[in-house]
């Protein structure tokens, strides 16, 4: 028996490459939903396709991927992404590399992966090193001007002599670096940034930020304390969080001008030993400053120490607008699930 025409025509439809004409974005969406690897072999598919993983924006190389490359050898996985760079197309805006579980003998390698992100206008860059390695992080990273997003995870952080600042960088988290002394004292100047996080970080002492647009500002577990004078002039700052488990060595008259200094603070958090600071000695009848905005309270107590549970009381007096009350306890100690 012979088809008609239009038999034909619902024949060869059926059979048409459909996912050919996919729209462009559905596609995109797609490969952006897969592991790196898995979006290269999506070039078999179609034709159409051959190319498009190839110019995907977003290279997220994260710790998965790289230990099971890794896992094969050290060969295979130096290859691996050497091939992904090779065939890219396009901008990089977003980079990220997670080396955490894997024995850094590549660090040339490593180098030279970054320098491909920061040469490719990367605006979203977040690296991960090993727990055990004292890697210096690389000059051009410093010399990046398309930087709004950074995120770094144990390096050794030292900006040149040359370093004139983050023009356009918006986000910056600092996890487990190291800060070393330049030979003259370094403000890093970062017109845009609006939040800051520092979290277990080494030598915070010699970091010194300028942000005049600076509104949220994260320190946890440091193991040096960060100069709160350097955030006195941060007058837009609006969410202030200061965590730690063990004692700290910051002044109390440094960390009550600094909430005098803050005018529209609206988020404020404190773990325990800053509430042993501030309460240290007689609390007084009324702080030293009012918290006229202050909406969100979280704060880590010790309800077996009387000068803690007084301050936290003249806190909540002061802040007047207060809506939402966090208090965290466990066994006598603060207990801080943080989470921004």
């Amino acid at each position: 028996m012979e088809l008609n025409d239009s038999k034909r025509v619902a024949v060869a439809w059926d059979i048409e490459d459909r996912i050919s004409y996919l729209p462009r974005n559905v596609v995109d969406h797609i490969l952006e939903s897969l592991p790196i690897q898995d979006a290269a072999r999506t070039s078999i598919l179609s034709k159409n396709w051959r190319y498009i993983w190839a110019m995907l924006p977003n290279l997220v190389l994260n710790k998965l991927f790289c230990n099971k490359l890794a896992a094969r050898s050290q060969y295979v996985f130096k290859e691996t992404i050497d091939k992904i760079l090779l065939q890219h197309l396009g901008d990089v805006v977003t980079f990220d590399l997670d080396v955490s579980g894997v024995q850094l003998s590549l660090c040339p390698d490593i180098g030279r992966w970054i320098l491909y992100a920061t040469r490719n206008g990367v605006k979203k860059l977040t690296l991960n090193m090993s727990n055990n390695s004292t890697y210096k992080l690389p000059s051009y990273i410093f010399n990046c001007p398309t930087l709004t997003r950074l995120q770094l995870f144990n390096f050794v952080f030292k900006p040149p002599t040359t370093f004139l600042g983050f023009s356009n960088l918006v986000t910056l988290c600092l996890e487990e670096i190291t800060f070393v002394p330049t030979t003259e004292f370094c403000v890093i100047n970062a017109p845009l940034l609006v939040r800051l996080t520092l979290m277990y970080c080494n030598g915070t002492k010699y970091l010194n930020i300028g942000s005049s647009r600076l509104n949220t500002l994260v320190v946890i577990e440091n193991h040096y304390n960060v100069e709160l004078s350097f955030f006195m002039k941060c007058k837009n700052l609006t969410a202030l969080y200061l965590l730690s488990n063990n004692p700290i060595s910051v002044e109390r008259s440094k960390l009550e001008k600094l909430l005098l200094s803050l005018p529209i603070l609206k988020v404020l958090g404190f773990s325990a030993p800053f509430l042993v600071l501030l309460s240290a000695g007689a609390v007084p009848q009324g702080l030293p400053f009012t918290l006229n905005c202050l909406w969100h309270l979280r704060l880590g107590v010790n309800f077996s120490q009387m000068g803690q549970i007084s301050y936290t009381l003249e806190l909540i007096k002061s802040s007047h607008k207060l809506s939402k009350l966090e208090i965290w306890v466990k066994n006598g100690k603060y207990m801080w699930p943080y989470s921004s």
